[in-house]
């Protein structure tokens, strides 16, 4: 620890380490390779270090391609969103589609949203293409309004930099009403370690989102660390619960007890529930037995491109006795 202004402060470092002659014979290469080397470190979680591998120049050169194709992606209008349906479990119905972004690379296919959003979070692309994102599934409302599907809700994951953008409520109703589209018809999704990282602060901006008409839902819900006290005091309308929670709850009744019990608290607080990854009938009824008011999953449906989904909508009419199941009985 070390003073500054009488304050205690602690710092830790994230050592990137290479070796002469095996890693580089030149000054410059070797201070190219510990430095890849370092950044491996704070990619590991910081405050640790990691000695340098070819393999961290294969994955680095990888990363610096992506990162360089990402810029022209949004211009080359090479994303597009598929939308996984969400099923009302009270009435069997579709009422509402997750947006999820996809990228159809002209060279490496469609590139799943993990290998690209992180590195568009660090290279501060992200605000574009949530941007994106956000006018495309108004847009595509819009759209399934004008065919006659009204009754279908959006829900929209908002990255940390769209969260934190004090712009951001005002650009989402430029979009609306560009598209004369009401607010009701919008879920923004912040995920849990994101709302808590800084509660006042996540508070203060879901009011102000929540006092301009629109609704908000915590995302993976059970993953991070939420604290009750705050919890309650979010101005949400829904909890989703984490698919890490409902793929076992045929297997492991402490998973089945943690969704029991967040719909419990969900409730108690006057708020609904999602319930992600649901890929069995069993989960589908124990879901419905204890009260959860919305599933989506591969049981239901994939994310599926805008055509699909909107055959799919209309193509499924309501599912009736869902029936109950009791998993893990009592006693």
């Amino acid at each position: 620890p070390y003073l500054i202004s009488g304050q205690e402060q602690r710092t830790s470092p994230s050592i990137g380490i290479c070796l002469f002659p095996d890693d580089g014979q030149e000054i410059g290469d070797l201070l190219k390779n510990a430095d890849v080397a370092m950044y491996h470190a704070k990619a590991k979680g910081r405050g640790n270090y990691q000695f340098f591998t070819e393999d961290m120049n294969v994955a680095t050169t990888r990363r610096m391609n992506i990162e360089s194709d990402l810029r022209l992606a949004v211009e080359r209008q090479e994303f597009e969103l598929h939308y996984q349906p969400q099923l009302d479990l009270r009435s069997g119905t579709i009422v509402g589609v997750e947006a999820l972004i996809r990228w159809r690379h002209p060279s490496r296919g469609l590139v799943p949203p993990a290998d690209f959003i992180p590195i568009a979070e660090e290279s501060g692309m992200i605000a574009a293409i949530g941007d994106w994102v956000l006018q495309e599934a108004c847009r595509q409302l819009k759209v399934w309004q004008e065919k006659g599907i009204a009754h279908i809700r959006m829900s929209i994951n908002l990255s940390t930099a769209q969260f934190l953008d004090k712009t951001l409520p005002a650009r989402i109703h430029e979009l609306l009403a560009e598209h004369r589209l009401s607010a009701g018809l919008l879920d923004l999704e912040v995920t849990e370690s994101l709302s808590m990282a800084s509660p006042d602060e996540s508070i203060s901006v879901m009011r102000t989102m929540r006092d301009s008409g629109l609704t908000l839902s915590i995302d993976d819900f059970g993953t991070g660390y939420s604290s009750l006290a705050y919890l309650k005091l979010l101005p949400i309308n829904t909890l989703k619960i984490d698919r890490s929670f409902v793929k076992d709850i045929e297997t492991d009744p402490n998973d089945a007890d943690i969704c029991d019990v967040t719909v419990l608290l969900a409730h108690k607080l006057g708020l609904q529930v999602v319930a992600e990854g649901v890929e069995t009938e069993a989960q589908l009824k124990f879901l419905l037995s204890i009260g959860c008011e919305k599933v989506q999953g591969y049981l239901i449906s994939k994310p599926l491109p805008a055509g699909q989904a909107e055959a799919f909508i209309r193509n499924n009419p309501p599912m009736a006795d869902l029936g109950t199941v009791e998993l893990w009985p009592s006693g």
